[in-house]
């Protein structure tokens, strides 16, 4: 018994020790790797007008979105191509109303940069001509965040805090603004040159995604599950990835806006029901 012990702890040892040397391995790759710059060229502070031509007489809606890169439109050439663009596209259509849509966001983020330096730049004008902060007066407030806290293994618990921290700030200084979550996506289908760190990182956000769902229903904010709900969008369609295999493109991005806006639409009428 005790050699058959010895024999299957030896078997273990290799097959950690291979497993470290892969990782070791896919590490450098990711260092020598090239990706997207994190300023994709533009900032997303624009006015965008519903389609069709039936906008109504009111003031604008403000959206504010902040996040990580995925927020700030790296992955696209185009403003217009954007998360924030787009998901400002779909309240603008069903509104009837033109959305004025800011992002905060950059590339890194981790939840922490949140209430620590995003949101305190939202309480300020983005502009002179502004008329006070632009988080104050937001009808929509927007958070994509996690996936670098994923990749990053930001403890749990820290994780937790940090979020409940930055929904608790945007309901203080945006008391009546409709707010949503957007949950960690998947991480599988991206740099498949790069397993197991791919794999792992798809691990570790699985201890994340349901503290994110937990904290947006303690706020009383709409979820969006990009990791369930983008997929099935995403089925048999190629080209959802950019070109450094890793952050969305306007294909992606547009699914994940529909979900997003889907999770608005169904906290509404949860709401009024």
């Amino acid at each position: 018994m005790t050699s058959l012990l010895f024999a299957i702890a030896r078997i273990i040892g290799a097959t950690a020790g291979a497993f470290a040397g892969i990782v070791a391995v896919q590490l450098m790759r990711l260092r020598r790797r090239r990706f997207l710059p994190g300023w994709p060229g533009f900032a997303i502070a624009h006015v965008v007008e519903p389609r069709g031509g039936r906008r109504g007489t009111d003031e604008p809606l403000a959206l504010l979105v902040l996040g990580d890169s995925t927020t700030a439109g790296v992955g696209v050439e185009r403003p217009e191509d954007s998360l924030p663009y787009r998901l400002a596209q779909r309240l603008a259509d069903a509104e009837h109303r033109a959305v004025r849509v800011v992002s905060h966001g950059w590339a890194g983020a981790r939840v922490a940069d949140l209430p620590r330096d995003q949101i305190p730049r939202s309480l300020g004008p983005r502009r002179p001509s502004d008329r006070g902060p632009f988080l104050a007066q937001a009808d929509v407030v927007a958070i994509v965040v996690g996936a670098n806290d994923a990749t990053h293994n930001t403890p749990p618990g820290r994780f937790r805090s940090d979020l409940r921290t930055t929904l608790d700030d945007v309901r203080r200084h945006a008391p009546t603004a409709r707010l949503v979550l957007a949950g960690i996506p998947a991480f599988r289908g991206a740099l498949p040159a790069l397993e197991p760190l791919i794999f792992l990182a798809d691990q570790y956000a699985r201890l994340l995604r349901p503290i994110s769902r937990a904290e947006a229903d303690r706020a009383g904010a709409a979820y969006a599950d990009l990791f369930a709900d983008v997929p099935p969008l995403l089925a048999g369609r190629a080209g959802f990835l950019s070109s450094d295999g890793f952050h969305p493109s306007a294909v992606g991005y547009d699914a994940w806006a529909e979900v997003i806006f889907g999770a608005l639409v169904d906290d509404e009428a949860a709401i009024g029901a």
